[in-house]
């Protein structure tokens, strides 16, 4: 018999219309390069603008930082493998944890009880992410490891931390009162090249010692900036190793299949920590306004990090919700959520 006639499936509507934009512009390539230059100046326009508003050198400094940040981070998980992505969203949320900078600050600043409390809850559950996340990430790769496998001794890589840390609270001590900007540095190398870590097998364990490595040394440095009390000594210990201890516990016990799950429920720890700090510091400054300095810049900081951190609060607890199966998989659909949305 005959073959059946083959019957060719219709297009889509939206990839017709990508061909025929496609075909449009190989005839005339000037609709490409015109709408590059529009977007290249609104760009312009946005940093003329922002250059307008700064309000100090300081700030200028920021941006430049996090924008070099941000470009790095791109380009750094973009070369990241497809099967290490999830080993990649484990280790990028425990560098996360280091809202516990922006907790320790603020405990050591507080000027009412309430700030302090503050402070101190998100440096208690941000500490337990970073310990949690970086033992979830561990365990995350193990399950890549091969029996032939060679031995690895990735603990010899505490002695280059070890060494640089008490170098700079020697230093401290000395008097070098600029050597703390040296390792933020170093920190921040460090962590970006723990996420880099992640683009292939052979690196990617490298790449978490790396991100411990790193928020290590930028703890160490925030520790070695603080004015401490033997009070507030013994109570940054207490937290510190109560939130390791909670977040290495916590991570022990989880089996390989609800590895993911695990790193949504840390992640949202950072959000809130993120909330924690920022309304602390609101709370600070109401106490003694005369004392600390609310411009533009730290209000709209106050108000992004209270945003996103809720956000992110929230949006990781019902991740975890949907892996852990205790919610349904389809999308919830709030009821009035558009009018919500617009209020």
């Amino acid at each position: 018999p005959p073959p059946p006639p083959k019957v060719e499936k219709p297009k889509d509507p939206a990839v017709l219309l990508a061909e025929l934009q496609a075909e449009m512009e190989a005839r005339d390539p000037r609709p490409v390069y015109m709408r590059s230059a529009m977007w290249a100046t609104g760009g312009s326009s946005a940093l003329l603008a922002l250059g307008a508003v700064t309000p100090n050198v300081e700030f200028g400094s920021m941006l430049s930082v996090f924008s070099l940040a941000g470009v790095c981070g791109y380009y750094t998980v973009w070369g990241v493998a497809h099967a290490l992505h999830s080993p990649l969203m484990a280790v990028t949320n425990a560098i996360s944890g280091m809202t516990a900078v922006g907790g320790l600050v603020l405990m050591n600043h507080a000027p009412n009880a309430g700030a302090h409390i503050l402070g101190a809850g998100a440096t208690l559950i941000s500490t337990i992410n970073i310990s949690g996340g970086f033992l979830v990430t561990k365990k995350m790769l193990d399950m890549f490891k091969r029996p032939d496998d060679p031995p690895e001794y990735y603990e010899f890589y505490a002695v280059p931390a070890g060494v640089l840390g008490a170098g700079f609270l020697v230093g401290q001590s000395m008097g070098y009162e600029h050597i703390g900007s040296v390792l933020g540095v170093t920190s921040g190398i460090c962590c970006v090249g723990g996420i880099a870590g992640l683009s292939s097998q052979e690196t990617a364990r490298m790449g978490n010692t790396l991100g411990m490595t790193g928020v290590g040394l930028g703890m160490t440095a925030t520790l070695g900036s603080m004015h401490f009390t033997p009070g507030f000594a013994l109570e940054t210990a207490a937290l510190l190793g109560t939130g390791s201890a909670l977040g290495y516990g916590i991570a022990s016990r989880v089996g390989p299949t609800s590895l993911p799950q695990t790193v949504a429920a840390f992640h949202s720890l950072v959000g809130l920590a993120a909330v924690g700090t920022a309304i602390g510091d609101w709370s600070a400054y109401c106490a003694d306004p005369n004392d600390l300095n609310m411009d533009g810049v730290r209000s709209m900081g106050i108000v992004l990090a209270t945003g996103i951190g809720s956000v992110t609060a929230t949006g990781s607890l019902v991740a975890y919700g949907k892996l852990d199966g205790s919610l349904g998989s389809s999308p919830m659909n709030i009821s009035g959520r558009d009018q919500i949305n617009m209020a």
